[in-house]
């Protein structure tokens, strides 16, 4: 399995980055992960999960969506803050699991936050983004999930961001126990 990301740099407004975090030859799972302010609400802040079903056509693997029924995608989002004081990444807040109510090929989890008062104070947040299908081919739940990079919520000058967490892979996906 090849593995593709795209990581976008943190910036002033978002930290992102998605991978494949399943491919086989019938089915594809690919997660985006975000940590964002609004582009519309500057005050509010997000970290975001994103999960896209996707199955072989005749031009190749993971190539076009595929529609899932009602219960078939889950996602979640878990907000992670830097603690200078601990050098580690600690929970913040979570989304907890949601799955889809309708048929859809692709599935959101948010954390919604006020970035003028950030849950757990200012500094720099990442988002762990899970994202999930389930398979009819292998009876199970295929995905993974993704580190979105870091981004820095404050008003003072802050050093550079943090290293990722130890668990999450070069290519930004968490590594499975």
């Amino acid at each position: 399995m090849s593995a593709v990301t795209l990581m976008a740099p943190s910036s002033a407004s978002a930290a992102a980055s998605g991978s494949w975090t399943y491919v086989s030859q019938q089915e594809c799972t690919f997660n985006k992960a975000e940590t964002n302010r609004s582009s519309t609400e500057r005050a509010v802040a997000f970290g975001k999960a994103q999960v896209q079903a996707w199955k072989s056509a005749a031009s190749g693997n993971c190539r076009q969506v595929n529609q899932r029924p009602a219960g078939f995608l889950m996602a979640s989002a878990d907000l992670y803050k830097w603690n200078d004081q601990l050098r580690g990444w600690q929970l913040c807040r979570t989304s907890g699991r949601v799955t889809n109510s309708a048929a859809a090929s692709q599935l959101e989890a948010t954390v919604r936050l006020t970035a003028d008062a950030m849950p757990c104070g200012n500094g720099w947040y990442g988002t762990v983004a899970g994202g999930w299908q389930f398979s009819a081919v292998n009876r199970a739940w295929v995905g993974g999930t993704v580190w979105s990079g870091s981004q820095l919520f404050t008003a003072d000058p802050q050093p550079d961001a943090p290293a990722p967490p130890a668990w999450s892979g070069a290519d930004g996906i968490i590594a499975r126990a």
